[in-house]
């Protein structure tokens, strides 16, 4: 009964996964072709095909990860792979690039950059139209064509990613990998709407800015960089997951993954903040107090992930030839002198057996 409701709250996870996608594709498609006016029609519409293809290998990469962790998980055995040795190179690597669409690294990487191109061209200079939103008018009803229906929208990337990492934690077959995977996915999550608050600065009009260029570089560059790295941390442990000594890398991984948002993330979005606030009276913004929160959490993980690595490196070093040697001796003197007293009849066999033990 459990294994049934837990495969019931996996494909659950898939739908809603998919379900979520499709919306938040499809409002901002509805944004791009709207407000886009100075694209052509066929810049427009290209985003609806571009967000088919997505959809469609999302699908095709949730429903091969469900097939794949119900093959592990079965006590039948895994049908072996019985490609023969003179199979052409080419073919074998064709045939591991498709594998990998099961994983979902490569879901979000094919997601990321199409919201990452919508992004930028929404806010390119002087086509896009990010800059001249104003302010949604409270008498004028819900409208997502404005900077406050836009952030609502950016900010669903983050539910997609949580959803998309829970609908493949199933790959994983040990608990701590999955625990991992757990916690970077909720701190990705929170880091994408902190992403979404720091974009939003670009949309002028409303919040009476006048970004330099510079500043506008920044914004951009690292909004976009905060939805695209979640990919190095997911690539690293679904490579760690395949091997059978993939434990003793995890630290690592959880330092690339610390570092990484520590001075690609949360650090450049507190010197932005306060840049903004110092020379343009910008209002402060809560996450203000969780850049320097999660400073302080990276800085504090990264020392301990990296004490840890380098103890349990220490504890496993193999013996010196020195040490190696003086073990062996203590082993030999050991057995001759349990050898000697055997002979000289001042030990019985019961507690020779006990030394030896």
């Amino acid at each position: 009964m459990a294994e049934k409701q837990f495969k019931v709250i996996e494909i659950g996870a898939k739908v809603l996964c998919i379900l979520v996608l499709i919306l938040q594709m499809a409002l901002m498609d509805y944004i791009m072709i709207s407000l886009d006016t100075k694209a052509t029609p066929a810049g427009r519409y290209i985003w609806i095909a571009l967000d088919i293809v997505i959809v469609s290998m999302w699908i095709v990469s949730l429903i091969w990860s469900y097939r794949y962790s119900a093959i592990m998980t079965s006590p039948r055995k895994i049908p072996k792979d019985n490609r023969s040795d003179d199979e052409g190179r080419v073919k074998r690597i064709i045939k591991a690039a498709i594998a990998e669409i099961r994983f979902g690294y490569v879901c979000w990487l094919l997601y990321a950059l199409v919201l990452v191109a919508k992004i930028l061209r929404m806010f390119s200079s002087p086509s896009g139209f990010g800059q001249d939103l104003k302010a949604h008018d409270s008498g004028s009803g819900i409208s997502f064509l404005t900077p406050g229906g836009i952030r609502v929208v950016l900010s669903i990337a983050g539910i997609v990613f949580g959803l998309l990492v829970y609908s493949h934690r199933n790959e994983m077959q040990i608990p701590y990998y999955k625990r991992v995977v757990g916690g970077i996915a909720f701190m990705a999550s929170l880091d994408v709407f902190d992403c979404v608050m720091i974009i939003s600065y670009l949309f002028v009009e409303e919040r009476h800015i006048l970004n330099s260029v510079p500043m506008e570089k920044a914004l951009k560059t690292f909004g976009c960089l905060c939805i695209l790295l979640p990919l190095a941390p997911l690539i690293a442990l679904r490579y760690i997951s395949s091997r059978q000594d993939g434990k003793s890398l995890v630290p690592l991984v959880l330092v690339l993954n610390s570092a990484s948002y520590l001075f690609l993330v949360n650090l450049p979005f507190l010197v932005i903040r306060l840049v903004l606030f110092a020379h343009h009276a910008a209002a402060p913004s809560t996450f203000f107090t969780k850049n320097m929160m999660v400073i302080v959490r990276d800085s504090a993980d990264i020392y301990m992930h990296i004490a840890g690595w380098l103890e349990e490196r220490k504890n496993n070093k193999p013996l010196g030839p020195e040490q190696t040697e003086s073990a062996l001796d203590g082993e030999e003197n050991g057995e001759e002198e349990v050898g000697e007293n055997f002979e000289m009849g001042k030990m019985n066999p019961q507690s020779a057996q006990e030394t030896v033990a």
